[in-house]
């Protein structure tokens, strides 16, 4: 009996602190919250378990602190969800760096876990795994000739990750290619500038955007570029490249897509009680300028945001490939013991209620990238349609111009025949502008000086 109330006083301080730290994810209805037998039974076993291991386990020396960690991850995977996942304090900090501060030391990719396998999500632009070939949808299979088989995603970051100037080798299993593919990487410093910027087209009338990655640098970054193409009349088009970009701060990608929809909702959040929160845009001081958004299979969470109200609202086109499909919201939690939880606490969908999870989303334009070319397809049919609308639209307003009107102010003196002659070289000029100023002239032979008169082109 004893024993048993020891077990229920550490029940009742492990399930207060994740209550506190709001994550308890055993879900119970009203009348199983108030019945801590029923919540006993639930989590005795584990208890028992723990207890049996430090009285009967072979080894006395136990790292208690491993083995919590150990079932915390193999509670968090019972879940099936690869982006909910616990973190021990030196990975939490690490992530917290990486996500805020912009830099780390690696190979320059974002991986997850999908169909239990370690994929690239994306390459990082101008790192080392970028450099080295390695592709958005590489399944890697081995790190340094050991099987990533069963391998946590955690583990295969910490793997991965090292000095620079260290050397790792990556085994790469690519879709249409049989043989596994060896890359033999340097370690780098890898430094992420969120937003790069180009301007492109023959009449270097279109702005180029590039973002790589959704954090706090983001936004200022980008309405600095955004600035400068608004004081550059010249600029009258945007391409907008989201591929390979694998996602990051939810609050991040709302500000991004404000910046070109002006109203209206950016994204639809629905939580586990099926509680659906709107969140419009923040309005914009840029140009309607027309707008093509660039996605391939690594635009991924925060840029399936962007790129999804883009297309919904009809702001621009969405050309390349279909997006990777990572249509759920995570939340970070600390603990008390300096690490944390990433857990998925909402699935988005786009302005139209379109969900984007395990789907991803279709461009409107279909362009497949080169597979044996360094020639970017996408990008140049981007700035071919863009300069294309450009042209007709220049063509359209010749044609404007030369249908639009002139006006002249009648003068002392005139009459509808001596400004006929003005304009016209034919003698029926006159009746062309009565015509057009019945509601100023009542008598052709009756006009007074300062009325406007508009003079049609023929």
């Amino acid at each position: 009996m004893i024993k048993r109330k020891k077990i229920i006083t550490l029940i009742s301080i492990f399930v207060v602190v994740f209550i506190i730290s709001g994550f308890l994810f055993y879900k119970v209805n009203k009348a199983e919250e108030n019945n801590k037998e029923v919540l006993f039974n639930h989590i005795e076993p584990f208890f028992e378990t723990l207890n049996l291991v430090r009285s009967e386990y072979v080894e006395k020396d136990l790292d208690i602190n491993k083995i919590v960690q150990g079932a915390i991850k193999g509670m968090l995977k019972a879940l099936d969800d690869p982006y909910t996942r616990y973190m021990d304090p030196q990975a939490f900090k690490r992530e917290q760096e990486d996500m805020f501060l912009g830099y780390f030391g690696g190979l320059g990719v974002i991986i997850s876990v999908k169909d239990d396998q370690i994929i690239i999500i994306s390459p990082i632009e101008d790192t080392p795994a970028y450099k080295a070939g390695i592709k958005a949808g590489d399944k890697i299979v081995e790190i340094d000739g050991k099987s990533t088989e069963g391998m946590e995603l955690d583990d295969a970051v910490n793997i991965l990750r090292g000095e620079k100037g260290t050397e790792v080798t990556i085994g790469i299993k690519r879709e249409k290619v049989e043989e596994i593919l060896k890359f033999n990487i340097i370690r780098d410093i890898i430094e992420v500038q969120a937003v790069k910027e180009k301007i492109m087209g023959e009449e270097n009338n279109i702005g180029y955007i590039r973002i790589t990655t959704f954090n706090v640098n983001t936004k200022p970054e980008l309405e600095e570029v955004l600035n400068g193409f608004k004081k550059d009349s010249n600029i009258q088009r945007i391409i907008l490249d989201l591929r390979n970009n694998p996602g990051g701060l939810l609050d991040s990608a709302i500000e991004v897509a404000s910046e070109f929809i002006k109203e209206g909702p950016i994204v639809h959040i629905k939580d586990r009680e099926g509680v659906k929160v709107t969140i419009p845009s923040k309005g914009n001081q840029y140009p309607p300028w027309p707008l093509i958004v660039l996605v391939n299979e690594g635009s991924a969470s925060a840029s399936e945001i962007v790129s999804g109200a883009i297309q919904d609202s009809k702001r621009g086109k969405l050309l390349g490939e279909k997006t990777f499909g990572k249509g759920v919201v995570q939340q970070v939690f600390n603990l008390s013991d300096g690490s944390g939880v990433v857990i998925t606490t909402s699935e988005y969908f786009t302005p139209n209620e379109r969900s984007i999870n395990h789907i991803g989303i279709e461009p409107d334009i279909l362009i497949e990238a080169a597979e044996d070319s360094e020639e970017d397809v996408q990008l140049n049919k981007a700035i071919e349609l863009l300069e294309k609308k450009s042209k007709e639209e220049t063509i359209l307003a010749e044609v404007l111009e030369k249908s639009k009107p002139e006006y002249y102010e009648v003068k002392k003196g005139d009459s509808l025949w001596k400004i006929a002659e003005k304009f016209y070289i034919h003698s029926e000029g006159w009746i062309i502008i009565f015509e057009a100023n019945k509601d100023k002239i009542k008598n052709p032979d009756l006009i007074y000086p300062y009325q406007r008169f508009t003079i049609p082109k023929k």
